[in-house]
């Protein structure tokens, strides 16, 4: 949109001061939202057949999303939710047993989808002939057997008992909805508004310097990234923005960037992290010594499966290995892969199907958690 505005006025004021007139530009960074992501972001209701679970993970036209029913009217439900979230309905992210009991017994109802990340949902209660449609809202919980179905961040070694309850009550969201970032083309609007921190004005600058300081490697994994400068970031290690001096600064790939501590606001596209795996197998960094190693080097959404396969006590997997054809060529990546088996794990499906054409076994992460006792037998 043009903007027409007459600065006379302000000119000459300017020169009564004994000032000169200047150039200025206003510069528009802003980008328009897709209707749906406004949609998602304040929730609405949708049939249950709508929602995918290709991944395992709740998604809705290709975004993460969380779903919950809006109706307490059983009992006093409503006034108990809204005094203490726990007493409400949960709410699930994954396609997980009690999804599947519900299924069977045909009480699918209309679910909510959204990809708020505070935690705080809008629920009511329908009238009746004694009393109107109530609304409030409520800090619900999440649920647990969705947390055991993805095994999120260990939660199925967790015991039963205040260990889990502390967990679920400290669940964060939006940790959450990063950890599988990569899984999904789009990204909630909560994490990237987190991204809008500020910088200093000469942040791109520094940034720069760094990077060309340290020849444009990692220094963490120790991958070059001269051939992809993009997907090198430099890091504040104690985590302000605004403090650039020399020891709090160094340049890190995305992918070990958004593994640092308080940085669940960066959003990394599953391809970059195959590119740096990529470059990470071309210089031979992807070594395997123990199991910290494989945590460093793997797609975070893939942290569930790596510690069931730790906890099993079976072999250490590569990561991000390039699967090829008889002419060589290269027809798919695999997020975690076993050479001499030839099976896989792939984050997504168009990778699980290339890879399953030249003779591989490829789980998803949803399979590889459901079906880990397949898994299993064919690792050992």
């Amino acid at each position: 949109m043009k903007l027409n505005i007459n600065f006379s006025v302000l000119e000459a004021a300017v020169s009564k001061m004994g000032g000169t007139s200047g150039q200025f530009t206003i510069k528009q960074d802003y980008k328009p939202r897709a209707p749906i992501d406004i949609q998602l972001g304040a929730g609405f209701e949708v049939d249950f057949n709508d929602i995918k679970f290709e991944t395992g993970l709740a998604s809705y036209e290709g975004r993460q999303v969380l779903l919950y029913i809006k109706d307490h009217s059983y009992g006093n439900k409503l006034e108990q939710a809204i005094e203490d979230g726990k007493s409400g309905n949960r709410y699930h992210v994954a396609d997980c047993s009690k999804l599947e009991e519900m299924r069977k017994k045909g009480r699918l109802e209309r679910y909510v989808v959204t990809n708020k990340l505070d935690g705080i949902f809008k629920i009511s209660r329908g009238s009746t002939e004694n009393r109107e449609t109530q609304e409030g809202e409520s800090k619900l919980q999440i649920c647990q057997f969705c947390l055991d179905a993805i095994n999120y961040q260990g939660f199925k070694n967790i015991p039963r008992g205040p260990k889990r309850q502390s967990f679920v009550a400290t669940f964060n969201l939006s940790d959450f909805f990063d950890t599988y970032s990569s899984f999904f083309k789009f990204m909630p609007s909560g994490i990237a508004d987190n991204q809008k921190e500020s910088y200093s004005d000469d942040w791109k600058q520094v940034s720069n310097s760094v990077k060309e300081k340290y020849q444009f490697i990692c220094q963490q994994c120790g991958v070059d990234l001269n051939s992809n400068k993009r997907l090198l970031q430099t890091h504040h290690k104690n985590g302000v923005k605004t403090d650039n001096t020399d020891v709090n600064l160094t340049p890190l790939c995305a992918d070990c960037h958004r593994k640092q501590p308080f940085h669940t606001h960066l959003f990394v596209a599953h391809k970059d992290t195959k590119s740096i795996n990529h470059l990470r197998q071309e210089q031979g960094l992807n070594t395997k010594e123990n199991w910290r190693d494989i945590y460093l080097l793997a797609d975070p959404g893939m942290f569930g499966v790596i510690n069931m396969l730790e906890s099993h006590h079976l072999p250490m997997p590569d990561v991000g290995l390039e699967v090829t054809n008889e002419q060589h060529e290269v027809v798919s990546e695999l997020e975690l892969a076993w050479p001499l088996k030839k099976v896989g794990v792939a984050v997504d499906k168009d990778s699980a199907v290339a890879a399953s054409k030249v003779g591989w076994k490829v789980f998803s992460m949803r399979h590889a958690l459901s079906q880990f006792d397949i898994l299993s037998r064919k690792l050992r």
